[in-house]
């Protein structure tokens, strides 16, 4: 893009040299105009259309005028650039003495569009064969060269001083950049851009700036107006340019500052400072399109006005490295602090990133919007019927997670730094001592988390990204300590049936070019405890009530407390090439042990386990009373529901086996019967040979 404006900004400067001296050569406009389009073609590649008239003033200052200009791509369909008048007015005097001032360039309706097709080509770029074409026709553009090369000689000869430039006025007015990239999905619109400079010069004199422009991207609804207004001193002989008093505006924010250009000629560098007024925060959100303006960000919501933010930075830098030493940033009780410092790559080492940020408090409470209902108002007793989940795919993907992960970016940059938070709250949760500290290099990514306090317990954990192979090898593990299952129930529904202290350990890993294959390769596990304790059985006593009605005696389940301490509860869930399938999962409750395996579809958000629910017997705290007659039977139970269901949808007994298992259970206990009453009728000296042969014919 920067390329192309320096082409824009050379053929504004070729039109300067042959409209101020060619003019002087040729009353001829159409012999004039047809060596200008000939120039421009044999020297940039591009076709110059002059579509209106030429108009040339003599007196009292030489004047020349293009009507109706544009430029074009001879190998693209669509124009580079259009204006419909572009004006130079040149004093005479000056000129003859050496001195090029330029008394007023302008510029009507002056357009340039920018496209990229969804291959990577640009209408900018040339074809080299198209170029050595072009060389061939340069006869014609060779008449005002020749006359450039003989007045400029003429001028050396007469005079020791070097021609200068300056300009007292530049003046563009309603021009336009339209940038479209299909490539990358960007577009970007600057319209209604009016450029106004006075005294224009590259001698050292101050002369003022100023810009206005409105800025669209596909992103936004609507334009959002920007402003720029400075003064500069340019002494390119010296190799300095000063930009002093800045006023950038974007509405509610105006930013003002310096900068600084020294050593143009031989080793440039550059340093400034900015600082910005008290500006709503959300208003500058609204104004660029992040969120929409809306009446969730009102004082009514949040108690308060919207929060005034201000930030103060300084810079420096030249070609080797960009420093930003001091980034400060105020936003109500929040103070942020940062430095950062980039080296450039070399031809021996990549792009080198160091960082630092410091925030004593946060408060996101105003910009998240709660948009979920209100649990306090969810019907826990809910019985609407849920649609059964389609599992025909229990593998199956989204396609936007196929596309290759940017590990590129990965191998070509080294990154230190640390981040430290003290307190960073939103609508229900706080988070205290935030600690993150990462380090990349050599294409391999170390993320480290400190503990961080969060419901009543804490967080810790580290994450390793390796790139530098074709595919990324992930590790992670997580510590999770006495965290308030209560605290976590606005986030996660599901647990409200549980309370007490949760303590979690996880250890996975993944390896793959892609999110999906990283997902398919995922394993490891998650094992976890709950101390202090108490449960609502519900699910529990719905399943084994289920399960009891097809027993020919019953039982009193139903005489179950519906909230039940344990002193033991746990479990683990492991995973083996990915979470589609083949998870173990089990879980613990003193005498009730509930393990399995199945899968989670996160593209269609349900699961799919089969389970078997076990009351253990002798040796285990009999925390759940049943008949003996239930011990340590494997009773098998089918949990496959979507998400979103309600909890008591989750499970249910497959019936069909739990009959199985129910005439096997009868069968058995005829048996033991009727061994029991022969038995009986046996002298006690020859009843374990006869319980044998009982044993064997019934068998």
């Amino acid at each position: 893009m920067w390329k192309t404006i320096l082409k824009v900004v050379g053929i504004i400067a070729l039109f300067m040299v042959l409209l101020i001296i060619g003019a002087t050569f040729f009353l001829n406009s159409d012999r004039y105009k047809s060596a200008l389009e000939a120039t421009v073609l044999a020297n940039l590649g591009y076709k110059l259309i002059i579509a209106g008239d030429l108009d040339v003033h003599f007196f009292p200052s030489l004047e020349l005028t293009l009507n109706d200009v544009r430029l074009k791509n001879p190998a693209f369909p669509q124009e580079l650039a259009s204006t419909s008048a572009v004006s130079l007015r040149v004093n005479t005097r000056k000129l003859i003495r050496g001195q090029l001032l330029i008394q007023e360039l302008s510029a009507d309706d002056f357009h340039i569009n920018y496209y990229t097709d969804a291959d990577g080509s640009n209408i900018w770029d040339v074809e080299p064969a198209l170029v050595d074409n072009i060389v061939k026709q340069r006869r014609t553009a060779s008449i005002i060269e020749d006359a450039v090369d003989s007045a400029v000689a003429q001028q050396a000869t007469s005079n020791d001083d070097i021609v200068t430039a300056s300009f007292e006025r530049i003046r563009i007015s309603n021009a336009s950049i339209d940038i479209q990239d299909l490539s990358t999905g960007t577009r970007l619109s600057i319209h209604d851009l009016d450029l106004v400079s006075r005294d224009t010069n590259i001698e050292g004199r101050p002369f003022e700036l100023n810009l206005t422009f409105d800025f669209l991207n596909n992103g936004m609804t609507k334009p959002m107006a920007m402003g720029f207004r400075s003064n500069i001193v340019a002494d390119i002989d010296s190799g300095k340019v000063s930009i002093s008093d800045i006023n950038f505006n974007l509405t509610p924010m105006l930013l003002q500052g310096e900068v600084q250009l020294t050593g143009l000629n031989n080793e440039p560098r550059i340093e400034g400072t900015f600082q910005s007024n008290d500006f709503d925060l959300v208003g500058l959100l609204e104004t660029l399109g992040v969120i929409a303006a809306s009446e969730e960000f009102t004082a009514a919501d949040t108690g308060a006005k919207p929060p005034q933010m201000a930030i103060a930075l300084n810079f420096n830098g030249d070609k080797n490295q960009l420093s930003i030493p001091s980034f400060t940033a105020t936003m109500g009780v929040t103070d942020f602090q940062a430095d950062i410092s980039v080296h450039f790559a070399t031809a021996f080492t990549p792009t080198n990133i160091s960082y630092g940020i410091i925030v004593n408090s946060i408060d996101l409470s105003p910009f998240m919007a709660s948009t979920g209902p209100d649990l306090a108002t969810l019907d826990s007793d809910e019985t609407t019927e849920p649609t059964a989940p389609n599992f025909a795919n229990a593998a199956a993907t989204n396609s936007s997670l196929d596309k290759p992960l940017p590990l590129d970016v990965l191998n070509g940059i080294n990154i230190l730094g640390a981040i430290s938070i003290q307190t960073l709250n939103t609508h229900s949760l706080e988070f205290r001592d935030i600690n993150i500290f990462t380090n990349l290099e050599g294409g391999q990514l170390d993320i480290e988390t400190q503990a961080i306090s969060i419901f009543g317990g804490t967080v810790q954990g580290n994450l390793r990204l390796n790139s530098a192979g074709t595919a990324a090898e992930l590790s992670t593990q997580l510590l999770i300590s006495d965290i308030d299952i209560v605290e976590l129930v606005p986030m996660v529904a599901q647990l409200d049936s549980v309370t007490g202290k949760l303590n979690v350990e996880v250890a996975y890993s993944a390896r793959g070019s892609t999110v999906n294959e990283m997902l398919a390769s995922l394993s490891g596990s998650t094992s976890f405890t709950v101390t202090e304790n108490s449960v609502d059985i519900g699910l529990i006593k719905q399943v084994f009530t289920a399960i009891t009605a097809l027993s020919p005696g019953g039982d009193t389940v139903q005489q179950w407390p519906d909230v039940i301490q344990f002193s033991e509860l746990g479990g683990f869930v492991t995973f083996e090439d990915g979470i589609a399938a083949n998870q173990q999962v089990n879980l613990r409750m003193d005498n009730l042990d509930i393990s399995g395996t199945g899968g989670v579809n996160l593209a269609q958000k349900n699961f799919d386990y089969d389970m078997q629910f076990t009351i253990l017997g002798i040796g285990t705290p009999q925390t759940i009373q049943i008949n003996e007659r239930y011990h340590n039977v494997q009773w098998p139970v089918k949990c496959a529901a979507a998400m979103s269901d309600p909890v008591s949808q989750y499970c249910g007994p497959d019936f069909t086996r739990v009959r199985e298992i129910f005439t096997q259970m009868a069968t058995s206990e005829i048996r033991i019967r009727a061994e029991d009453s022969l038995i009986d009728q046996v002298p006690e000296q020859l009843r374990d040979s006869a319980r044998g042969l009982l044993r064997s014919i019934l068998n």
